[in-house]
């Protein structure tokens, strides 16, 4: 087991053993603090264990592929029993959408962070594409899962990640307009510029490896520099 997996193993264990231990060792009626902190608790001790499902269910999907993976395969990359999956999810489709809705939301996330800490948009271009990079390098099992098995969504989750891809688009797509409208950026049409870049790094995911000439950072900042050059301008 990997050691980042054991020190969080260890840590639901001693969080598990703090919640019910009664407090200075007495028993009884606890108080709405000792409820309150053993609720936080639980909450923690779940939200790690959907992790460490969602993780495995990642690892089963991309090597069996969905429709040739079953619960009991993904049981055995926990280590663990299918009942321990059906507990925190009701089906094998529930873990897939809910694969898809953190990937997405993580997306967002740095995207929004990358554009709130720059202040020029070529900084701001620059930056989302130097962070999407890393993330989908960082994340290549994660990202082969999203782009093979949006088939096997339902229609209304393939709906649900359809709204939520348009998002990724939009954020590029604003930090173009932004630049077009200082005369820094020069397309012809921003949204599809905005999802010409989103592609080409998402499919880094396809042929990226860490033996290879070019490494994870370098990988990034050419990306970074190939986003400023396809809105027109060119990095020093």
């Amino acid at each position: 087991m990997p050691a980042k997996s054991k020190v969080l193993k260890s840590k639901v264990q001693s969080l598990s053993r703090k919640a019910v231990r009664p407090k200075n060792g007495r028993s009884g009626a606890r108080s709405s603090d000792d409820r309150s902190a053993g609720a936080s608790m639980r909450e923690e001790v779940t939200a790690y264990r959907k992790d460490l499902i969602l993780r495995a269910a990642t690892e089963a999907f991309f090597e069996f592929g969905y429709h040739d993976c079953t619960v009991d395969l993904i049981a055995e990359k926990l280590s663990g029993t299918k009942a321990i999956v059906y507990y925190y999810f009701p089906d094998k489709h529930s873990i897939l959408r809910e694969i898809y809705r953190r990937a997405l939301n993580a997306v967002q996330d740095l995207m929004a962070e990358a554009i709130s800490a720059n202040a020029d948009p070529r900084e701001k271009i620059a930056a989302v594409a130097r962070g999407y990079a890393t993330w989908v390098i960082d994340n290549q099992r994660l990202v082969g899962i999203f782009w093979r098995e949006e088939r096997s969504l339902s229609p209304e989750a393939r709906a649900e990640v359809a709204v939520e891809q348009k998002k990724i688009d939009d954020l590029l797509a604003a930090v173009i307009r932004d630049g077009v409208a200082k005369g820094l950026f020069e397309v012809e049409d921003t949204q599809t510029t905005a999802r010409a870049i989103a592609g080409m790094i998402s499919f880094t995911y396809t042929w990226w490896r860490s033996d290879r000439r070019l490494s994870r950072e370098d990988t990034a900042e050419y990306y970074a520099r190939t986003a400023q050059r396809l809105v027109g301008i060119h990095p020093d």
